[in-house]
């Protein structure tokens, strides 16, 4: 087989309001100006409907499309009377709805001293993420907030809502993508106010303290990443063995819809962030840790392996990489050995060396995933190197996988051929190292069996559209984001396409 090389390559207080909700007065557009006030409108079941308070919506979230008898305890919040559909309701005592249905909407008509507000409500079957802040979001460092998870939830096979609670920190996060009018999030859970870090297992992922709220801005379709880490997760399901010390070597993610201080945000993906606990490493000995690195420029080369320009500082930055892990120390020197092999090393030393230093197979699985989905932004950057503890070898994470599956970093459309490659692959494969070639073909031809069959990578990209317009989510996102305006049947026909023409294409490469 030949495989071509190609150029595509919160200090500030909050209220204390323990588990109450704390009230705010609406924002414009993206970060909130904040101002206390106390206002909520309905109660069911002890969990209150999530309301922006600008464009009257409200939104409580349901185990299922449609509920046949939904006979909830009321309460009015700050209000005195209401009604849904005309119908008066009862305050304090359980109310008879009747059935009610996702995506229908409710109209309310609140009274208080105040006089009459009027809004709408839509049942939804995402959870709901509330964040309260006194202070504006920056980009860093994390401020002080207090969140609020509401969530359906099926017990002895009776439906219920949920309320998780908690302080937690808050920031922008990204580059790029904090340009955005939509941003990203970086979340982490908070024990009290003073940033004491506290581990919870949020919609049935991972125990952890750091989160992300994913906008999936460029992605128009807003499931890219989600989907392309479920395939990362579905190829290592499928191995007898895995060198991760871990049964799922990348990140979990699901669809919410956040409010920000009473302003509805749109469509987010809650994620797992992926660092040493996600993945089990331990310190170690010295000479032999466990170690993370991060790839996070493609400037210079150095992620690429194509130059090693300076031996490193002590600094948590080394010419394009991060070191995520350990946190207390620095620990360069297994990194450094193997960039120098890959960028000094001649031919015969360098077929010697490298499979000391590196899981061949595994990279082989990183190289057929990476050019599966087309991920350019994560060959050269945007990927993790990983080596347990008392270990040589390291092992390829993917992270941030949005521009793939037919699009590039910045949203535009990309063509479905060409070969995702750095300076390490090339050797690999020129080298044809412990027969690396084969590897690829026999995973190719493995996976094409199976996991990557056309109809196997479409039906969860069927069954997110559905659920995210059965939900009413995109309908909501649209009217949030003016500039998006999302038709998610075109979208989902593209990437139809894009799939079925990437894979004919890799066929080839892979013949």
């Amino acid at each position: 087989m030949a495989i071509a090389s190609h150029n595509q390559l919160l200090a500030l207080g909050i209220l204390s309001i323990g588990l109450l909700r704390a009230c705010y007065m609406e924002q414009e557009i993206d970060e909130p100006e904040v101002q206390v006030v106390s206002e909520e409108v309905l109660e069911f079941d002890q969990v209150f409907a999530f309301a922006d308070l600008k464009s009257k919506l409200l939104l409580y979230p349901l185990p299922s499309d449609t509920l046949n008898s939904f006979t909830p305890h009321v309460g009015f919040g700050s209000y005195h009377d209401v009604e849904i559909d005309g119908i008066k309701l009862k305050a304090d005592e359980e109310n008879d709805l009747g059935e009610v249905v996702v995506n229908r909407p409710y109209t309310v008509v609140a009274r208080n001293s105040e006089g009459t507000h009027t809004f709408q409500l839509y049942f939804t079957n995402l959870p709901l993420l509330q964040i309260n802040t006194e202070t504006k979001i920056p980009d860093e460092p994390k401020v002080l907030s207090w969140v609020e998870l509401a969530y359906a939830n099926e017990k002895d096979g009776a439906a219920e809502t949920r309320l998780y609670t908690s302080y937690a920190g808050i920031e922008i996060r990204g580059r790029t993508s904090a340009a955005h009018e939509k941003k990203s999030y970086g979340l982490e859970l908070w024990a009290d106010r003073y940033g004491n870090d506290h581990e919870a297992p949020l919609l049935g992922m991972r125990y952890g303290e750091d989160w992300i709220l994913d906008a999936m801005y460029v992605d128009r379709l807003r499931m890219r990443n989600k989907l392309s880490f479920e395939i990362w997760e579905k190829m290592w399901d499928s191995k007898s063995e895995t060198p991760f010390r871990t049964l799922k070597p990348g990140i979990q993610c699901k669809y919410i819809e956040l409010f920000i201080n009473q302003r509805y945000m749109g469509l987010y993906c809650l994620s797992e962030k992926l660092d040493e606990k996600l993945i089990k490493l331990s310190q170690g000995q010295p000479g032999s840790e466990g170690v993370l690195y991060k790839a996070i420029t493609w400037a210079g080369g150095a992620t690429a392996f194509q130059t090693y320009n300076s031996e490193p500082d002590t600094s948590i930055i080394w010419e394009g990489w991060e070191q995520v892990y350990p946190d207390h120390l620095f620990c360069w020197e297994p990194l450094a050995e193997l960039r120098k092999t890959v960028v000094f090393a001649e031919d015969e030393v360098f077929s010697e060396r490298i499979d000391t230093l590196l899981n061949l197979s595994a990279a082989a699985d990183y190289y057929l995933f990476t050019n599966l989905i087309l991920a350019h932004d994560n060959i050269i950057k945007n990927y993790f190197l990983a080596r347990y503890a008392d270990e040589s070898h390291f092992l390829m994470l993917p992270w941030d996988l949005e521009a793939s599956w037919g699009i590039m970093w910045h949203g535009e459309e990309s063509t479905s051929s060409g070969m995702l490659e750095n300076n390490l692959y090339k050797r690999l494969m020129e080298q044809d190292v412990e027969e690396f070639n084969d590897l690829l073909e026999d995973g190719w031809e493995r996976y094409r069996e199976s996991i990557f069959k056309l109809d196997a990578l479409l039906a969860p990209a069927r069954f997110y559209t559905d659920l995210l317009k059965r939900s009413g989510a995109i309908e909501r996102e649209n009217l949030r984001w003016e500039s998006v305006d999302i038709d998610m049947d075109y979208e989902l026909l593209y990437f139809t396409q894009w799939t079925q023409g990437r894979l004919e294409y890799l066929d080839l490469v892979f013949d």
